[in-house]
C-alpha cells in the first residue's frame, strides 16, 4: 500500500504540470458552454455547433493523420490527439455563436493540441516539455488563424467545383450546406425551431470539413516542417558526440 502510494506521490510530482493543464483547460471548455448558454437563454444551439464541432474536429484529425501517413510513412494519430480535437473542436463550435471564425477556428486549434499533448503526457504517450507543447500550440494557432484568413482560397475553389461536378453543388451559395446549418442554428437562437433534424449535423460537418480542408494541409506541412527541424537538431547533437 506505501509502496503505491508513493508511486502515485511520485507520478503527480511528475506530471503536475500537465495535470493542472489538462483540467483549467476543461474549466475554460466548461465555462464557454455556461457563458453561450446564458447568452442565448437555451442550450439547443449550443449541444447542436458542439456536437459537429467535435465530430469535425476528430474527422479533421484523421485527415490530417491520413495526408501525413501518406506522406512520411508512418502514422503518428493517437488517441489522446482524437480527445483533444473532439474538446477543441466542441469549444470552437460554441465559440462560434460568440465571436468570429478566426478567433473561433484559432481557439479550437490551440485546445485541441495543449489539451492533446498534456494529456499524452499524463497517460504515458510521449512526453514533451512544457516548451515544446506551447510552442506546438501556438503553431496550430498560427497555422488555423492563417487559413481561416485565406479561406477565401477555398470559397473560390468551392464554387469552382459545384459548376463543374454535380457532387460539388452544395458546397457554396446560398443552397450549400453551410447555408443550410448556419439558417437552422440562427431559428434555434431565436426560438422559433425548438430542435434540430440529422441533416442539420451533417450539413455542418460536411461545411465544417470542406472549409478546414487548407488547415489540414497547412497543418500536416507545418508540423512535418517543425518535425523534420526537430530531427536535424537532435542528428546535429550526436554528431557533437
Amino acid at each position: 500500500m506505501e509502496e503505491k502510494v508513493d508511486n502515485a506521490c511520485e507520478w503527480c510530482k511528475e506530471n503536475w504540470q500537465s495535470i493542472v493543464s489538462v483540467f483549467v483547460t476543461i474549466v475554460i471548455v466548461v465555462g464557454i458552454v455556461i457563458l453561450s448558454i446564458s447568452t442565448f437563454g437555451t442550450a439547443i444551439p449550443v449541444i447542436a455547433v458542439g456536437v459537429v464541432g467535435a465530430i469535425v474536429g476528430i474527422s479533421g484529425q484523421l485527415i490530417s493523420d491520413i495526408i501525413s501517413c501518406a506522406i512520411t510513412g508512418d502514422w503518428d494519430g493517437n488517441w489522446q490527439s482524437y480527445i483533444g480535437s473532439a474538446i477543441g473542436g466542441f469549444a470552437g463550435g460554441v465559440l462560434l455563436l460568440l465571436t468570429n471564425p478566426i478567433a473561433a477556428c484559432s481557439a479550437e486549434a490551440a485546445i485541441s493540441t495543449f489539451f492533446g499533448e498534456n494529456l499524452e503526457n499524463i497517460t504515458g504517450g510521449q512526453k514533451r516539455s512544457t516548451f515544446e507543447i506551447l510552442f506546438d500550440t501556438g503553431l496550430s494557432t498560427e497555422t488555423a488563424f492563417f487559413s481561416v484568413a485565406l479561406s477565401k482560397i477555398t470559397g473560390k475553389l468551392s464554387k469552382t467545383l459545384s459548376k463543374k461536378i454535380p457532387v460539388f453543388k452544395r458546397l457554396s451559395g446560398i443552397n450549400s450546406y453551410d447555408a443550410s446549418f448556419k439558417m437552422v442554428i440562427t431559428k434555434l437562437k431565436q426560438g422559433s425551431i425548438k430542435k434540430f433534424h440529422y441533416k442539420t449535423i451533417r450539413n455542418g460537418v460536411i461545411s465544417g470539413l470542406s472549409g478546414g480542408a487548407l488547415e489540414n494541409i497547412a497543418s500536416v506541412f507545418l508540423m512535418g516542417l517543425r518535425n523534420g527541424m526537430t530531427n536535424g537538431e537532435s542528428c546535429h547533437k550526436i554528431n557533437e558526440k
